[in-house]
């Protein structure tokens, strides 16, 4: 940690972030996020940094990230630059990296007092396998109103998608079912999912119209459920 950054190196793997007291910390709920990730011999191998630069539009840790608004520092052992998370997908695994650089670290912002964070999943099995469509969304609250926020998906594009448009929606704005609703219209806008085996792209598109659903019913226990899960 470096005044308010998480410096995280490139062979921290998810068993080392489950143990560490500052993610932990930072995100209470991070325990039950991991177990949703694969299986315990791959958690204690997989790094984060391998997560990303394998590009798949679906990796959990990807999408985790990217709600963070995570920065990358690559380098070539020469040259170094940073790079944002959300900027590193060009296409189907097509990274904006030279062959020969890698990642020396990974850093984001540590949520501040209000924040709230999420993340959300849905695959075939619970545990042990790799998602159809999830979702993670960071939000910092102003009283009652939004601050900022950032919203993720996976499995709606051929690339990890930091959506744009949706997170810059939710500035300044208190939250209510009709804001919940808004924002997944614009979410669709933001994304192309295809058919395949994991599901139609109208499947995928109401997935993710419901994981944000689920975003705001687990932050927000105050708002009325019944007017989202019933729309």
């Amino acid at each position: 940690m470096k005044e308010n950054k998480c410096i995280i190196g490139p062979s921290a793997t998810v068993k080392d972030l489950k143990n560490s007291p500052l993610i932990n910390k930072a995100f209470p709920d991070f325990s039950r996020y991991a177990k949703l990730v694969s299986s315990t011999p791959i958690r204690n191998m997989a790094t984060i940094a391998g997560n990303f630069i394998n590009a798949s539009p679906i990796g959990d840790f990807t999408i985790f990230f990217l709600a963070l608004d995570a920065q990358l520092c690559l380098t070539d052992g020469k040259t170094k630059r940073e790079l944002p998370l959300r900027k590193l997908y060009k296409g189907y695994k097509q990274l904006n990296k030279k062959p020969d650089e890698y990642i020396e670290q990974i850093w984001f912002e540590l949520p501040v007092k209000n924040s709230l964070f999420n993340f959300e999943k849905v695959s075939k099995r619970t545990n042990l396998d790799i998602a159809t469509v999830n979702s993670a969304i960071s939000i910092a609250m102003n009283k009652n109103t939004i601050d900022r926020a950032g919203i993720s998906a996976g499995g709606v594009g051929p690339v990890p998608v930091y959506l744009q448009k949706t997170s810059a929606f939710f500035d300044g704005k208190a939250v209510t079912e009709e804001l919940v609703h808004e924002a997944i219209g614009i979410a669709e806008t933001e994304i192309s999912p295809i058919s395949d085996a994991r599901g139609t792209r109208e499947y995928k598109k109401f997935l993710l119209g419901q994981l944000i659903k689920a975003h705001f019913i687990t932050l927000f226990p105050g708002i009325k459920s019944s007017k989202l899960i019933s729309t």
